[in-house]
């Protein structure tokens, strides 16, 4: 099942949970980097130069939010249906369900 945010196609990004989260539309059960990546090779510290702003709420639940864009990266924590979040800009990173664009949030009511 792909899940969105409000239309935005998601892999969605950020760096740490309350510093700066990624959330990714990938179950509880992260997929596995691309095959021909080892997963050592890809970093989950990632710069986010592509600006960009709006806020926007999850339609679907379990989503990871992750350390960085690939789902080889620790997860923080989870989101669920109708959780808030900040969009503050985005990367690209591993594709999940054929979309590579992760998204660095704040979730709503956090700092």
């Amino acid at each position: 099942m792909r899940k969105r945010l409000r239309g935005i196609a998601v892999a969605v990004g950020a760096v740490g949970l309350l510093a700066a989260p990624l959330a990714t539309a990938v179950p509880a059960v992260a997929a596995p980097g691309p095959a021909s990546t080892p997963a050592t090779a890809l970093s989950c510290s990632h710069a986010y130069s592509n600006k960009s702003s709006g806020t926007a709420r999850l339609i679907g639940n379990n989503v990871n939010v992750r350390t960085g864009p690939h789902t080889t990266c620790a997860s923080t924590g989870q989101l669920n249906y109708d959780d808030g979040v900040y969009l503050h800009c985005w990367a690209t990173g591993t594709s999940v369900y054929g979309d590579s664009v992760w998204w660095h949030i704040r979730v709503n009511g956090t700092s």
